[in-house]
């Protein structure tokens, strides 16, 4: 729990350094979700982001994001901050049996999120958007915890509202 809050005072100050350098208009934050699916017992999750590094070198960055598994009832069930440097990746796993504590044929449905923090907004003068710093590529898989085997994989790329997507204090952190 500690490094949860940690690692959540991390994002605030970025985010409270980015909102100093614009008076106008708050920072924005990117949000993307995969869509709900079923983990079983015997099974695990994990979400995988890739930071394609396709940026020039000069201006590459490493990617700070926010991993988090949601259940259907709209709580936290495991998150982590991860950094991503240029051309590698980062991760988050969730066990069904050690994690969930699944009972013998039962299932969960969950749904993963990738948070990067907010990048300044345009000038009141700019009409394009703002371009997120960090460009991170994100998929879920589901795969048989004994064997390894990948079950499903989705993609994490439908954006969605800060409010809905970004986790309250609560959670395990892990991870990169």
């Amino acid at each position: 729990m500690f490094q949860f809050a940690q690692r959540m005072c991390v994002f605030a100050l970025a985010a409270v350094g980015l909102y100093a350098q614009t008076a106008i208009m708050p920072p924005v934050q990117a949000t993307r979700t995969s869509g709900m699916v079923g983990i079983a017992e015997g099974q695990s999750a994990q979400l995988n982001v890739l930071n394609p590094g396709d940026a020039p070198a000069s201006s590459a960055v490493a990617c700070s994001a926010l991993l988090a598994f949601w259940g259907d009832d709209g709580k936290v069930l495991k998150s982590a901050v991860v950094n991503v440097t240029p051309g590698t990746g980062g991760h988050i796993e969730i066990d069904s049996d050690k994690d969930l504590t699944l009972a013998v044929n039962a299932r969960k449905e969950i749904r993963a999120t990738v948070t990067i923090p907010p990048v300044p907004p345009p000038t009141p003068s700019s009409t394009t958007p703002p371009k997120a710093l960090c460009r991170l590529i994100g998929t879920l898989e589901i795969f048989n915890t004994l064997n390894g085997h990948t079950l499903v994989t989705l993609g994490v790329g439908h954006g969605v509202p800060a409010a809905v997507a970004t986790p309250p204090a609560s959670g395990t952190a892990s991870g990169n």
